[in-house]
């Protein structure tokens, strides 16, 4: 199975529910979405540096194929 290159972004998703540019981005290079998804996830990053909320992956094609928001996984506070 050839491997594909897919864009990893971080952003800022307003309160409205859009997505701002990507604020960092990274390619990850990925057997397909469910092995870059895995990869996406082990990724550290510094949301509160980056000022971001969100996180979302891109296919060669432009699609998204997955998307993280912040408030998804944050415990109770």
């Amino acid at each position: 199975m050839p491997v594909r290159d897919f864009r990893f972004c971080v952003a800022l998703r307003d309160r409205d529910g859009m997505l701002g540019g990507p604020l960092h981005e990274e390619v990850i290079t990925a057997q397909d979405a469910a092995d870059a998804v895995a990869r996406a996830m082990a990724i550290e990053l510094d949301m509160p540096g980056l000022k971001a909320n969100a996180l979302y992956l891109v296919d060669p094609d432009g699609c998204v194929v997955w998307s993280l928001r912040l408030a998804d996984v944050a415990g109770p506070e």
